[in-house]
């Protein structure tokens, strides 16, 4: 099966990205079933048959910003190791969406997460990645996911999951106004957002790249309660609460590390991990910092790449940071 659905991905034109088996029935005379091993939901259907329709316990992972890195091969092995029901991405795992070079970045994309894919639901977004390269982009993301739209949202036991695009919200009256009616609809379940843009970093990223402080947007998330906002694009890791929000930048999935050349910016117990500024590195400190929610620092000699693990336990949610290469927890905490 893998060996036809590679020979796919070869042959892929210019212009669309069709990733797709065609299971041929030995002895049937019907037609052959079209299946794209890619798309979340036929697994997700699965483990809804296996779970029952109302579960109250669940574990996902949250990982983004690969961009086709070698890293991200270990980063899978992590995820496979933890053994979630599915995943959600922060998008950017493709340095470029469209043209030939978001061709080839599929196919890479194939090469390195396929088995991980086929094996796990796995709900993408996108991200300015993904966007770039061509008007195609967008049509590449969907039909690699096989998926009809980039902004959608689902719902699996007492949560509800929603995906948002990469340009800014507060911007858009029609998205907001589709991003309301959903969050009106959770009754009662955990919320979670993921998307690519941050609302909140210490990263390297300006605030035009980042939905800035407080908007429209956020206005929302506190008006309807949600439990988590989910997000890459600044490569740290970084973990806030604004009012009764939570905002973490899972971006640890590959692409080189951040520096934080926006700590100024970080409340009290906030928790992130980043690369240290040049000003810092001068000094003879370590490349690499991690800064606890009580203030200890510690020293990180290499670059480190990392999964978000979720666990949902009746009205309990808490959230572990996890290093990809020796499984050790660095933040853990019930949001």
């Amino acid at each position: 099966m893998e060996k036809q659905h590679m020979n796919f991905v070869k042959s892929l034109s210019v212009s669309t990205i069709v990733v797709s088996l065609i299971l041929a029935v030995t002895g049937c005379s019907s037609a052959p079933e079209v299946v794209n091993p890619y798309n979340p939901e036929p697994k997700m259907a699965s483990l809804r048959a296996s779970t029952g329709d109302n579960p109250t316990k669940m574990h996902f992972l949250v990982f983004g910003d690969s961009k086709g890195s070698p890293e991200f091969k270990n980063v899978l092995k992590r995820a496979d190791a933890l053994n979630p029901q599915f995943n959600i991405t922060t998008a950017d795992l493709v340095k470029t969406g469209g043209g030939e070079k978001g061709i080839l970045d599929y196919q890479r994309l194939d090469q390195q997460g396929g088995w991980f894919m086929r094996k796990y639901p796995m709900w993408p977004t996108v991200g300015n990645h993904e966007e770039a390269g061509g008007e195609d982009a967008i049509n590449n993301f969907t039909n690699f996911f096989s998926m009809e739209k980039a902004m959608y949202s689902f719902e699996y036991g007492n949560a509800k999951f929603i995906a948002l695009p990469w340009p800014k919200m507060s911007e858009d009256e029609t998205k907001l106004s589709w991003l309301e009616d959903e969050l009106k609809s959770a009754n009662g379940k955990h919320i979670f957002i993921y998307k690519h843009r941050p609302h909140y970093t210490v990263g390297s990223k300006k605030y035009k790249d980042v939905e800035g402080l407080e908007s429209k947007t956020t206005r929302l998330y506190d008006k309807y309660k949600v439990k988590a906002v989910f997000s890459g694009h600044d490569h740290i890791y970084y973990r806030t609460k604004r009012n009764d929000t939570h905002y973490i930048i899972s971006a640890g999935a590959g692409a080189s590390i951040y520096k934080l050349k926006r700590v100024k910016d970080a409340l009290a117990n906030d928790v992130y991990y980043g690369m240290r500024t040049k000003k810092e590195i001068m000094t003879g400190a370590a490349l690499y910092k991690f800064h606890a929610a009580d203030g200890t620092i510690t020293d990180i000699a290499k670059p480190m790449y990392y999964v978000v693990s979720v666990k949902i336990d009746g009205d309990k949610v808490s959230i572990e940071m996890i290093d990809a290469k020796t499984g050790k927890v660095w933040d853990k905490a019930e949001i």
